[in-house]
């Protein structure tokens, strides 16, 4: 008489040969189950084995084209510095120098503050103004000025836009455009390469 009970089972060792603690039958299910799997046939008599290996491959060559891809832009970003990469200087890191106004806007950009940075960044695009006056570039305003420029002399010309943009939309936009303490650093910066390039500061 077969045990009816689980202490039954339990006491006669029968449990081992249920099918459910049989790893060779489930072994030889799921060998059925990828069997049954590879030989389904798609339209068009395909089958289903075929059809993944050519998806698996179309994906692989898709994967090494895409990281070719990104090997070749790293290359060129690596030999095209970028304006946007401009890495940005920790607290303190930007130094003083012997002109009193560049000094007055480290302070600001070093501030807790953050209407002082704001401050800073207005002081640098002054100071960019005063630099294409004494420079002889004509124009009514900065940004006119700044069209003028000859690229090939004015070698900074694209950081000085970039700063100055960021300028008018403090000047335009006021407490409604968000300035983090990071970019504001990074704008400085910008200014900053201008003014060097010119022995400004």
């Amino acid at each position: 008489m077969p045990p009816t009970n689980i202490q039954d089972i339990l006491n006669t060792g029968s449990f081992l040969d249920f099918k459910f603690l049989n790893l060779e039958y489930w072994f030889y299910k799921i060998l059925e189950l990828g069997r049954a799997i590879a030989s389904v046939e798609l339209p068009f008599g395909i089958d289903l084995l075929s059809f993944l290996k050519v998806l698996f491959t179309l994906i692989a060559i898709f994967l090494m084209a895409l990281a070719i891809y990104f090997i070749i832009r790293i290359e060129e970003l690596k030999a095209t510095p970028n304006i946007f990469l401009t890495k940005i200087p920790i607290e303190g890191q930007l130094e003083k120098t012997k002109n009193d106004r560049w000094d007055k806007i480290l302070q600001y950009i070093n501030s807790h503050n953050a209407s002082d940075w704001r401050l800073a960044i207005l002081e640098a695009d002054n100071m960019l103004d005063d630099l294409t006056k004494k420079l002889g570039y004509q124009g009514e305003n900065l940004g006119e000025r700044l069209k003028s420029v000859d690229a090939s002399v004015f070698s900074t010309i694209d950081y000085a836009w970039e700063a100055h943009r960021v300028r008018n939309k403090i000047a335009h936009e006021g407490t409604d455009y968000i300035l983090n303490h990071y970019e504001a650093k990074r704008v400085i910066v910008l200014f900053e390469r201008v003014f060097k390039d010119f022995n400004f500061i």
